[in-house]
This record gives structure tokens, sequence and C-alpha cells, in this order.
């Protein structure tokens, strides 16, 4: 006769333990992050950098026209390497109320001259970052103009 062997079930499986640990995990998340999240962005205010004229910003990808205008003539990295200065910002008043989900007052151009010689693709959004605020995105598109055409333009809304 053939022996049949029982086979020992525990309720510690692999899967239940994963289960167990997600689920812990996504509930300890909901409860801390909700009532912290308002002091961590405070936090993170306190934690950028501070210019001379006291101007606190976290990111120049959330910056108005005013912060970006003191930047004219700084220097800026695009993912790959290339170098292009802050040559001029421009705003771009529209008539009328701007949405109040706008983090920024007025949209504005921000105008960009690559460095050494280098020319770059426009109507691509690049990964840049500024030597004292960081990373950024920005879809950056080309002059049409002869007198400059490596020129690069960015509109911040």
């Amino acid at each position: 006769m053939e022996q049949q062997m029982e086979k020992e079930t525990s309720g510690l499986s692999r899967r239940n333990i994963v289960l167990a640990l997600g689920g812990a995990v996504a509930v300890a998340g909901a409860l801390v992050a909700s009532p912290l999240r308002k002091m961590a962005a405070r936090r993170s205010t306190n934690l950028a950098p501070t210019r001379n004229w006291g101007s606190r910003l976290v990111s120049l990808g959330s910056a108005g026209v005013d912060e970006w205008s003191q930047q004219v003539g700084s220097v800026f990295t695009v993912a790959g390497g290339t170098a292009m200065r802050l040559a001029g910002v421009r705003a771009m008043p529209a008539p009328g109320g701007r949405p109040s989900n706008l983090s920024r007052s007025t949209a504005f151009l921000a105008v960009f001259d690559p460095l050494n010689g280098a020319t770059m693709a426009g109507n691509l959004t690049y990964g840049a970052s500024h030597p004292e605020y960081g990373a950024l995105m920005m879809f950056l598109t080309e002059s049409s103009d002869p007198a400059t055409p490596s020129r690069m333009f960015a509109v911040f809304n």
C-alpha cells in the first residue's frame, strides 16, 4: 500500500510575507504622509540656497521672471555636457487674469546661447543643471534668426 505523506502547511509563506509587508508599508505611508506633507514643504524651503539679496527658492523650474532675470549670465549644463549661458529673460504679459493654480505671475521667455560653438537640437526636452539651484527640465526650441542660429529658447508659463 502506498503511504500518503501529509504536507504540513503553515500560514507563513513567501507570498503572505510579501503581502503583509506591502500592506504595512502602504498603511504607514498613508498615516505619515498626510500630516507631515506641509511640514516637509516648509522644511524644504528652509533648505533652499539663500541669495545675497534674500531671495529663497527651491528650484528655477518653479521660479518666476524676477528670479530668472537675476540669473542672466549664469551658465547651465545640459544633459550630455553642453554648457549654455542664459543670455536674457523677457516677460510675456498677457491680458486678463491667470489661473490661480499657476506658480508664476506671468509667462516669460528664457534665451540661451550654447558655449564653445556648440549646437543643440531644438524642440526637445532637456535635463539641465544650474550650479546653484540644481536640476530642472526645459523644453528648448532653436532660433530661426540667421544671425543667431545656435540660440535656444525656453518658455515658462
